[in-house]
Order: C-alpha cells, then sequence, then structure tokens
C-alpha cells in the first residue's frame, strides 16, 4: 500500500508541474543542456528536454518573443526589455531597458556578447553589448530599414545580422553588424509575412512564413531555395535549429504547439511528407503501402543523434508491416528510427519517427 501510495504521489506531482505551452512565439534551443525553451504570451517561459513530451517553467522567467542562448545565460524578450536568465539557477541575471523601443520582436547573437534586436514598428535594428548581462548597452545599428523586420540570425562568418521580413512578397536584408550598412539580399522573395530565421552548421538558412505556411530553406548565398517543411504549421513564428541532431523547431503560433523537423542533410527536401513513401508508426508496427516493392534500411538513433542500429528489410508491394521488436536489439532503445528507400538514395524517399509519438 505504501508502494502504491509514493507511486500516486509521484504522478500526481508530476501532472502538477506539467504544463502545456500557450500563445507561444519563439523557440530556441540550449545545446549545453539539450534542452528547447519556448516564450509564451502568458510571459511564461517553458522547457523540454524531450522535444514536447512534457514541459516545464524555467523558473519564474518571464518572455513574449524573441530569445537567444549564449555565454550561459537565456536572453528574452519582454515588454520591451531584454532579460538575462542564468542557464543553471533560472535567476535573473540583469535587465536593459530599450529607449524608443515600439514592438521588440526577433532577436540574433554571434554567441561572444552581441545581440542584434528587430524593432517591428519602427523599422530600428538594434545591437546589444550583452557580454555583461548585468551591465547591458544599447546601440542603434539601423535607423530605419524601411520594412517591418522581424525575425534575426546573426552570421558570424561574414559579419552580418541577417533579417525577415513582415509584409507581401518580403524582402530579405543584410546589416553589417559593425556599419550598420544594409543590402537587399532577396528583392522580393515571394514569402508573405516571414517571422522566424535560423542557420544550420552549413551556412544554410531556414525561413519561416505565413503566406504560404511553410519552412523555406536557402543556400548560403541565397541563390537557391527549397521547401523543407510544409505541413503541419499553423502560423510558424520563431524558429531554431539543433545543429548537432539536425532538429528544427518551430513554435507554432496559431496551434500552440512546437513542432520538431529532422533535417536529414543537405540536400533534404520536403521531411514531413513524401508521396512517394507512404508508411506510418502505429504502436510497435511500421505499416507500409507500396505501389512497388523494394529495399529498406531503417537506422537507429538516440534522441541526441548517436547511432544505435542498422537494418535492411525488402517489401513487395502492397500493404506490409515491420515490427519493431523483430528489427536488431539496438532499436529497442530508440528514440528516433529513420526509414529511407535504398533505391531512391539522395532523392529524400526519406521519413523519420518519434517512436511512440508521431513522425517528425
Amino acid at each position: 500500500m505504501k508502494t502504491l501510495y509514493t507511486l500516486f504521489a509521484i504522478l500526481f506531482a508530476s501532472t502538477l508541474s506539467a504544463q502545456t505551452p500557450s500563445g507561444i512565439e519563439s523557440a530556441e534551443y540550449d545545446p549545453s543542456g539539450e534542452r528547447w525553451f519556448v516564450s509564451c504570451g502568458t510571459s511564461t517561459i517553458l522547457s523540454t528536454s524531450d522535444m514536447g513530451d512534457s514541459w516545464d517553467f524555467f523558473g519564474s522567467g518571464n518572455a513574449s518573443y524573441g530569445m537567444e542562448v549564449m555565454n550561459g545565460a537565456l536572453f528574452v524578450i519582454h515588454n520591451n526589455k531584454v532579460y538575462a536568465y542564468d542557464l543553471i539557477t533560472a535567476e535573473l541575471l540583469g535587465m536593459e531597458t530599450i529607449v524608443g523601443a515600439e514592438f521588440l520582436n526577433g532577436m540574433g547573437s554571434d554567441g561572444n556578447g552581441t545581440l542584434i534586436i528587430s524593432d517591428f514598428y519602427s523599422g530600428r535594428i538594434l545591437k546589444i553589448d550583452a557580454s555583461d548581462p548585468v551591465n547591458m548597452s544599447t546601440s542603434t545599428l539601423v535607423g530605419n530599414t524601411g520594412s517591418t523586420p522581424n525575425g534575426v540570425v546573426v552570421d558570424v562568418e561574414n559579419g552580418r545580422a541577417v533579417v525577415v521580413n513582415w509584409g507581401v512578397n518580403s524582402d530579405i536584408l543584410a546589416v553589417d553588424i559593425e556599419s550598420g550598412v544594409v543590402t537587399t539580399l532577396v528583392n522580393g522573395s515571394g514569402l508573405g509575412n516571414c517571422d522566424g530565421i535560423d542557420m544550420d552548421s552549413e551556412g544554410n538558412y531556414y525561413i519561416s512564413s505565413w503566406n504560404p505556411t511553410r519552412i523555406t530553406k536557402y543556400n548560403s548565398d541565397f541563390t537557391e531555395s527549397e521547401i523543407v517543411v510544409s505541413s503541419g504549421l499553423s502560423s510558424p513564428a520563431d524558429i531554431s535549429f539543433d545543429e548537432v541532431n539536425n532538429i528544427l523547431g518551430v513554435a507554432n503560433s496559431g496551434s500552440n504547439q512546437v513542432t520538431f523537423h529532422y533535417i536529414s542533410g543537405a540536400n533534404t527536401q520536403n521531411i514531413n511528407i513524401l508521396e512517394d513513401l507512404d508508411v506510418e508508426l502505429n504502436g510497435n508496427e511500421f505499416i507500409f503501402n507500396l505501389s512497388l516493392g523494394d529495399r529498406f534500411t531503417f537506422t537507429a538513433y538516440t534522441l541526441e543523434g548517436k547511432l544505435l542500429a542498422v537494418s535492411s528489410v525488402s517489401l513487395p508491394a502492397g500493404k506490409s508491416t515491420v515490427l519493431l521488436d523483430r528489427l536488431p536489439e539496438g532499436f529497442s532503445k530508440a528514440a528516433l528510427v529513420h526509414i529511407s528507400k535504398d533505391s531512391d538514395i539522395g532523392n529524400s524517399a526519406d521519413k523519420t519517427f518519434k517512436l511512440g509519438l508521431h513522425q517528425l
């Protein structure tokens, strides 16, 4: 009886501590803590270490828009001020009031003490010296971009901030983080209401837009683009890229959900919808519906991206089932399972599943 009571108490406490994101605007990955943060319209900050299975308060911190992890701190925008919280203790380290701010929205960092922030209504781009979170200082980098700047990412290698804008057929801008000189990278992107932007380890850019609702990937010089996520999104706001595991986190302000999308490589196209690979996960069964028979490679990973096992299976045309417990032992410990069609290697005929939950 005592054991049952203890178990009930633990489950009850877990229920009380679990939270549900609401009014979300920004997602941010913390590689040191292997967790994701999300800012909520209720002014709270939530974190998850299991990619959205459960959410918990990050101390008593407040955040309503952009966030950046830098130098052991989480920097956030709230009520036109910038706050810095210790990543370990969640204690407030410092706060900077931005004089004349109209609507602070997007935030990027160089990872070494500098924050770049967009002021949506005024068109300003601000630069904050946050090397000492207790004594931050602000300067105006651009007085008016002539647009409504939203998402910001800092391209350290090229010494620039890349800024996406709200509005129809919006431009993509570059701002020199020393001189403040503004150049146009894409004159009329064809995207409406761009909200978030981030980079991967190869220098590619990912941009969220509301019209059309999707994530668009650009190469490093913005000469090529492709759609990488086109489903499962709802008014996608700020985004963050986990460079270690190649996972893109998207704060969907329309559904109050953070969705996670595995980007399998530089040539990945749409990882969510691939009509030529019809497979679903139902419990511990992978169910295939194939127009043609083929050979498939199953790859098992931990949540951190560590390889556990690889197995190949030949399947005929029609409906087939592959049981998880019939695959090699490593699959029983997997958090992610990636399935690819061998005949289409290099053509993105693949899907990735988070076990027990949903396709990424």
